[in-house]
């Protein structure tokens, strides 16, 4: 058995290997208390921790070789960690940062130099440094493992833990178009890595960006799979511009979640896109917590919360952005229940027909001109698989299908139902799929969760509806598509059944599926690259350590009709109509009658 010395010098640890057995007691040296927590950082000690229990467990070469690595490892309290960039504002000219530190550390600042792959020495001698004074926040108390019994038995740190830590938020304004930028965090003498992004150019032409969703970072498989997905993901695509992230990074929400789950997506899963391109964030219903866990991590434009009363739980989960000929409206559903809504019948919400949708009418008029409109949430309006029969999908469609027609929304990218799934474009009205729509499908096996459709590839137009898209996950948590037989025995009209977790109320739902529809398997993500003709999304699993991958799915979303000039009218037409009266079903639709008039969910008049 190989062992390990610890070796005292002028205060100072040092930690040797021999490769030859060694008579002192693993165990003894083991429960050393020279590494103090509240001298280093909380994610370099943990990780520590982590070494020194499995050393403890099982000292193996393997596991002692970790130990020396988790010892060198070791960060002073003063270093900045879980550092992200993110879009914020105008992507020519600004930028967003977030970073932690140990509780106590509240100095810090953002360094941008104008130039690729720079180092430490570049940020002292070339000119043109631009630096931003971050401001600092002191979270609440969050619970380290929390809920998280995977976290409780690698570290040794009880479940009921906690700590507090300082979130650093800086927003950089007044960028180059067109520039590609190396960025630190912290203050002298004590700087993060070196992450780069590029702004987007003066009059930007094709480029491309990722979407990768539900990490569900709850254990080291989770945090292992998504690592190689993002690994692969910049292989694949070292140029994208930014990574969409539509929710659920975390499992265990609520007030005993787990801020080492948010610790792993930052500083391992995630980290290889983090350094390489800014984020594109927003919440999922996991991230769900008290302890607003989201919003110290992440900085994105927060006008969305600033401008309603009933304000959403996490700040910036809901915001837009044009990129290239791109108009990008990133938004949560996660709080319908704010203000008010129909607890029986889910028949309207006043945050979603009220502030969120006015929100999105709001950006396409003020954005009249972009070609394509693309949607990003975590929930979904149309999914095939576990989520389909959950209870807010049909609130979710009566309250934002209105929306997606009204703004002709060419793209909607989900999260969520952990499949992959190409759908429609779908008729708003009818809830059909628009099949005149789409060309040039191949045709492959069919009716296995592989691909239950039996297509594959394909052009979608989306002139007269939108096109639905759910990229499977970029981790470990997989669901698998549900069959046509399934899918039919799980309608209902019936309104006293629908939301009982068991039903929807889509009519031939699996006609929605015009595409490839099924589970493959591997941590899975997407390359969308906007052309001068068309969105084109290349759809890759990353298949094991050595970063190899293979090209699932490629598809062309193309428009051939210019948007129309969206109204910015306040509200929905009627919201008071649909708060009282005798509610019914009429060919598949519940409507409330009131003073003798008839209204749909929307609180329209239906003559």
């Amino acid at each position: 058995m190989r062992k390990i010395y610890f070796l005292l010098f002028a205060g100072c640890l040092s930690l040797s290997v021999y490769a030859t057995p060694l008579d002192l007691d693993p165990a003894t040296v083991l429960a050393d208390t020279m590494y103090e927590a509240a001298d280093y950082t909380v994610p370099s000690y943990t990780e520590f921790l982590v070494a020194k229990n499995a050393a403890v467990k099982s000292a193996t070469q393997a596991n002692l070789q970790a130990l020396v690595d988790a010892v060198a490892g070791l960060q002073a309290k003063e270093q900045p960690y879980n550092m992200v960039a993110t879009i914020n504002g105008d992507p020519k000219t600004h930028m967003g940062f977030c970073w932690f530190t140990n509780e106590g550390i509240n100095d810090g600042v953002v360094q941008i130099l104008p130039m690729a792959n720079a180092t430490a020495e570049d940020f002292e001698t070339i000119d043109g440094l631009i630096t931003v004074e971050a401001t600092p926040t002191t979270t609440k108390v969050l619970r380290y493992t929390g809920k998280c019994t995977y976290a409780v038995s690698a570290t040794g740190i009880k479940a009921s833990v906690r700590y507090k830590y300082v979130s650093h938020k800086a927003l950089a304004e007044n960028l180059t178009p067109g520039t590609t930028y190396s960025w630190r965090v912290g203050y002298a003498g004590h700087w993060s890595e070196i992450a780069q992004f590029q702004t987007e150019e003066e009059e930007q032409g094709e480029y491309s960006f990722l979407i990768m969703s539900d990490s569900h970072i709850m254990n080291k498989t989770y945090v292992d799979e998504a690592r190689r997905c993002a690994l692969a993901a910049v292989k694949t695509a070292p140029d994208a511009k930014f990574c969409c992230f539509p929710g659920d990074f975390v499992e265990d929400g609520d007030a005993n979640n787990s801020e080492w789950e948010w610790e792993r997506w930052f500083e391992e899963s995630m980290k290889p896109v983090i350094m390489h391109m800014p984020m594109v964030p927003t919440d999922g219903n996991h991230d769900d917590s008290p302890n607003i866990n989201y919003t110290y991590h992440f900085n994105t434009d927060n006008y969305f919360n600033t401008d309603i009363t009933n304000k959403p739980q996490f700040q910036g989960i809901t915001y837009s952005f044009v990129y290239g000929d791109v108009l990008f409206l990133v938004f949560s559903m996660q709080d319908f229940w704010r203000e008010s809504y129909d607890q029986l019948y889910r028949s309207w919400s006043v945050y979603l027909t009220d502030h969120v949708s006015y929100w999105f009418r709001r950006q396409c008029h003020e954005n009249p001109d972009t070609h394509f409109r693309v949607s990003l949430a975590h929930f979904n309006l149309f999914s095939g698989s576990d989520h389909s029969t959950d209870n807010e999908p049909p609130l979710f469609r009566r309250c934002m299908l209105p929306t997606m027609k009204e703004c002709e929304i060419d793209v909607a990218l989900q999260g969520h139902d952990h499949t992959y799934e190409v759908i429609g474009p779908v008729n708003p009205d009818s809830l059909t799929p628009i099949l005149s729509a789409i060309s040039d499908r191949e045709i492959v096996e069919g009716g296995t969760n592989k691909n239950m459709t039996g297509y594959k590839n394909g052009t979608y137009r989306t002139d007269d509806g939108t096109f639905y898209f759910i990229g499977a996950t970029c981790g470990h948590k997989r669901y698998y598509p549900h069959t046509r037989q399934r899918m039919e025995s799980e309608y209902t009209e019936d309104e006293s059944i629908l939301y009982d977790d068991k039903h929807h109320n889509v009519k031939n739902y699996f006609d929605l599926f015009t595409g490839m529809f099924g589970q493959p398997e591997a941590p899975t993500f997407t390359v969308i690259t906007v052309k001068e003709d068309c969105l084109e999304f290349k759809s890759y699993t990353a298949d094991d350590d050595d970063l190899n991958v293979t090209l699932i799915n490629t598809m062309r979303i193309v428009r051939t009709k210019e948007h129309t000039v969206t109204s910015v009218r306040e509200g929905i037409e009627a919201p008071e109509a649909v708060k009282e009266g005798t509610k019914f079903m009429r060919d598949g639709q519940l409507l409330i009658l009131r003073d003798g008039r008839t209204f749909n969910a929307l609180g329209q008049e239906v003559k």
